[in-house]
């Protein structure tokens, strides 16, 4: 006889969208480091650091709203 599946149990949904924010909020961080670095290297003004927040922005963004179809 098979054994029944068990459910598998899902995070609450407070502690995944926490844990989102942290990972958006530490990766928008180092992306301004990161921004910084080369606008002290490249003597760029705040070129680099504007670019790179962008990109993280919207890499954190269509994640985000991956995540949420799948989640949904």
């Amino acid at each position: 006889m098979r054994s029944p599946k068990k459910q598998k149990k899902r995070p609450k949904s407070w502690a995944v969208l926490t844990g989102l924010t942290f990972q958006m909020g530490v990766s928008l961080y180092f992306a301004s480091l990161a921004g910084k670095a080369l606008d002290a290297r490249w003597e760029s003004g705040k070129t680099m650091t504007l670019s790179l927040l962008i990109l993280i922005l919207a890499v954190n963004i269509y994640g985000l709203i991956k995540f949420l179809n799948r989640y949904n």
